[in-house]
């Protein structure tokens, strides 16, 4: 089961395509996803360290790594430059504990996802976690991209199989995919 904005989205069904494909055409996805885009982008970069300022623990990720932190321990976990990857965050909201991975191939998934899951899970597989699937560039063909294909085969490109791939193990490994309860508004 899906939830968007608290509610259930019935056009959900059980195959990884077919979610994905509800998910990119859902009104309030689709109006957060393009809100999201507007906002210019921003660097930061972080201050030589004063004598003063609390020492920040990092975990970054790069291609085909994940980790899962605990935040007593890690204060920020991320990875960056996922243009046709797709970096995938889990978090359990009753611990804190979060799992982070910069997917970059359909392959690396089904292994990946079962560790990351396991280990986020291991005491109370009943506990709703937080997904976040970032980058991947929108890459289905001209021919595809304002059209529901039966097709699945034609939607060709990279990042569209990748995501796809990472709905249907999630959906697998926990039966059900679960966001956030409320989108945030990101203006």
């Amino acid at each position: 089961m899906i939830l968007v904005g608290g509610v259930a989205d019935s056009s959900s069904s059980p195959q990884g395509w077919d979610t994905l494909e509800a998910l990119l055409d859902h009104p309030v996805l689709v109006s957060a996803s393009n809100t999201f885009k507007a906002i210019p982008q921003r660097n930061f970069s972080v201050p030589q360290q004063a004598d003063s300022a609390p020492h920040r623990r990092w975990v970054y990720l790069f291609q085909r790594e994940y980790a899962t932190v605990d935040p007593a321990y890690v204060d920020f976990v991320g990875t960056d430059e996922a243009t046709t990857c797709i970096g995938l965050a889990i978090r359990n909201p009753e611990n804190g504990m979060t799992s982070v991975a910069h997917l970059d191939s359909p392959k690396v998934v089904d292994m990946g996802l079962s560790q990351m899951v396991s280990r986020l899970v291991e005491h109370n597989k009943d506990v709703e976690l937080d997904v976040h699937l970032v980058g991947g560039f929108e890459d289905v063909s001209p021919n595809h991209s304002n059209t529901r294909s039966e097709n699945h085969a034609k939607l060709d490109g990279h990042s569209f199989p990748l995501g796809a791939k990472i709905v249907e193990n999630f959906m697998q490994e926990t039966g059900e995919i679960s966001p956030a309860n409320s989108l945030h508004s990101w203006a």
